[in-house]
């Protein structure tokens, strides 16, 4: 079960080169930290994700219009950290294991999308490997829905949300740390520290007021898309907004556009 820090072995996802690195010493200077829904990527994965898992589970799409529905409601009338926690009331009961296989099955047909990056941003995370910077993907989702993007962007470490799981691997329907809001600043203050590195010379990127936190806790914000208060915030530092144009995954790959 997880330890409700949202850095769990579970749902916490470090590539071998980063663990090499760790371990034999080598020291860079800077961390990019970026949202995923609606700043890597064009959609919100969790509703394309439950989408995905109902269908696959005989849902005509009925099912899924009331269940999106009503998080769309909550989403109205309470804050973001408790529709995030409501969210994962649809897998109590569901083994995590099937759900990983279900998150591949998913990413892998929406990575073939038209325009289901957000190309901008994939391109400055492709400059920041160039540069040698860390990358760190922090996002309300979760493992089924992060893995296999994480492993396709060969990202150094995932902060997300972490259902919890019960002793027979299944999914209780509750939340240890939903990744939303200050919980997304909490977590990147503790990656900055456990890195070695200064906040200042870190980058945040997120599309939505919630990330506030998170790029007021790096010396470098970066806005992608329209929100006032993000976009207000982030001229107010002197810090970059990026546009929100969708693209295909191999346009994504530059790093020097």
């Amino acid at each position: 079960m997880s330890d409700g820090s949202g850095l769990s072995p579970e749902f916490k996802h470090e590539e071998g080169a980063e663990k090499k690195r760790r371990q034999g010493g080598e020291s860079r200077r800077s961390a990019a930290f970026f949202d995923v829904d609606e700043t890597l990527i064009t959609a919100k994965s969790m509703f394309e994700f439950l989408r995905h898992w109902l269908a696959r589970n005989g849902d005509d799409g009925t099912l899924y219009r009331q269940r999106a529905d009503a998080l769309r409601q909550m989403a109205e009338r309470v804050p973001r950290e408790e529709g995030n926690r409501a969210y994962y009331t649809n897998f109590a009961g569901v083994p995590a294991a099937g759900l990983i296989d279900a998150g591949r099955d998913w990413y892998a047909a929406y990575r073939r999308g038209p325009d289901a990056f957000v190309t901008a941003t994939a391109r400055a995370l492709a400059r920041h490997q160039a540069a040698g910077d860390r990358i760190v993907l922090v996002s309300g989702g979760f493992a089924a829905c992060l893995r296999p993007l994480a492993d396709d962007f060969a990202v150094d470490l995932t902060l997300c949300s972490d259902p919890l799981i019960a002793d027979d691997g299944t999914f209780t329907g509750e939340v240890g740390t939903a990744m939303i809001g200050k919980a997304k600043a909490v977590a990147v203050a503790q990656a900055i520290a456990e890195f070695g590195l200064s906040a200042a010379d870190c980058w945040a990127y997120g599309d939505h007021s919630s990330d506030l936190a998170m790029l007021s806790s790096v010396g470098n914000p970066v806005a992608i898309g329209d929100d006032p208060v993000l976009c207000g915030y982030v001229r107010s530092q002197g810090g970059s907004i990026l546009p929100t144009t969708g693209g295909r995954r191999d346009e994504c790959r530059r790093s020097d556009a």
